[in-house]
């Protein structure tokens, strides 16, 4: 199982009172500290405000990682996930074609639905229901997925939520067949359909104990398009932010309480065990790759390290 890590970019408050000049040096200085020690990818996920003080800094995800992206030279690049809600996707993939050039073909394009509407409020957009925000989604991936062949025909779509007329998208990437595409989700009728006929990658945002139940829903949805599942890469991630037992430090960040995490029952918090249990889980589920979120990179090298002792004990081994 490969580990990727998630950069800190000011949503879980990581830079409230940071001159933004110094939050993004100690955000490169993380990257480059990542790379030395083997993590596999680094990750970057679209919020515009900040998860609590909404004030506070929320660096751009797709500057910031064309901006890790030119100066850390060797680890995968990837998002979980942008927020096509946000996004016309025509431009979507001219940004992710042009960042796997800068990058030498190393992204991996996360794409999602959304789930702050205070975020959309802010800065103007719609907000529909979800089944809305799906249907949008399910038609930018259409037409994202088309424009990142290296070489392909002028792409025409018209949907109910996005239309493209003729257009080319040069350059797509430098990977081939195409940029790798991973949305993120564990929504059963609608995110699993959407995985089995665009995705690369499934980010599945439930817990271990959750997986199994939602691997046979998964692989339903394979066969409903014929599709091979050995053709999917499996992978979760680590909140920054979770209640874990066991963890010497957290590096000053808020730790959260039940009830705070979007896509994970109040009752769930009980059941948690220390990280080190989780990792071992996830390696003997059998997932490609893990985007870690660690706690208080922002202030302390500390917990990256304590992070990187964890995946040693669970046999979870980096480089």
């Amino acid at each position: 199982m490969k580990v990727g890590l998630i950069l800190p970019q000011g949503y879980f408050n990581e830079y409230d009172g940071w001159d933004p000049e110094k939050a993004w040096g100690r955000t490169l200085e993380l990257a480059m500290l990542a790379e030395r020690l083997g993590f596999e990818s680094l990750w970057f996920g679209e919020h515009v405000l900040p998860k609590w003080n909404t004030t506070g800094i929320a660096f751009d995800c797709v500057a910031l990682a064309a901006a890790v992206a030119a100066a850390v030279p060797r680890v995968g690049i990837g998002f979980v996930v942008i927020n096509s809600t946000f996004r016309n996707p025509a431009l979507t993939a001219k940004v992710a074609g042009t960042l796997d050039v800068i990058s030498g073909g190393r992204l991996t394009l996360g794409l999602g639905a959304g789930f702050r509407q205070i975020e959309a409020d802010a800065f103007g957009f719609d907000y529909p229901a979800l089944a809305t925000r799906l249907a949008m989604l399910a038609e930018h991936l259409e037409i994202i997925g088309r424009l990142l062949v290296p070489g392909g025909p002028p792409v025409t779509f018209e949907g109910h939520y996005a239309r493209v007329r003729e257009v080319t998208n040069n350059p797509a990437g430098v990977q081939r067949p195409r940029i790798p595409i991973l949305i993120g989700g564990h929504g059963p009728n609608v995110t699993f359909r959407l995985a089995a006929r665009y995705a690369d990658e499934l980010n599945l945002d439930l817990l271990p104990v959750d997986i199994p139940t939602a691997l046979e829903t998964l692989w339903d949805r394979f066969r409903e398009v014929d599709r091979d599942p050995g053709t999917l890469r499996l992978s979760a991630g680590i909140n920054p932010s979770m209640p874990y037992h066991g963890l010497r430090s957290t590096g000053g960040q808020r730790i959260m309480e039940p009830g705070e995490f979007a896509f994970m029952a109040p009752e769930k918090f009980a059941t948690l065990g220390t990280r080190v249990e989780e990792l071992v889980q996830w390696r003997e589920l059998g997932f490609s790759r893990l985007m870690a979120g660690v706690p208080g990179l922002a202030n302390t090298d500390e917990t990256l390290y304590e992070f990187v002792e964890d995946c040693h004990a669970a046999g979870v081994e980096l480089g």
